[in-house]
């Protein structure tokens, strides 16, 4: 069965970003969902739309770089 994979871990780490600095950025709210979703191996099912684009606006804002959904979630088709 086709699946999505998350990437948040890898590219906070390829970055040198603790879980924790992005955690306690102003606009993220929900700073438990930032630790599941970095959690490698163990990341949710199923995510709160604004918490992604909460997430992804504040790691635009610490990297300075145009952070897309594509950089935090990966598409896996079957069979891989």
């Amino acid at each position: 069965m086709a699946t999505f994979r998350w990437r948040l871990a890898d590219f906070l780490n390829k970055r040198d970003i603790s879980v924790y600095a992005l955690a306690k950025t102003r606009g993220v709210t929900k700073m438990n969902s930032i630790y599941r979703l970095a959690r490698k191996g163990q990341e949710p099912q199923r995510i709160d739309l604004a918490v992604l684009a909460e997430v992804i606006t504040e790691l635009r804002q610490l990297t300075g770089e145009e952070v897309q959904l594509a950089d935090l979630l990966e598409y896996v088709p079957d069979g891989e």
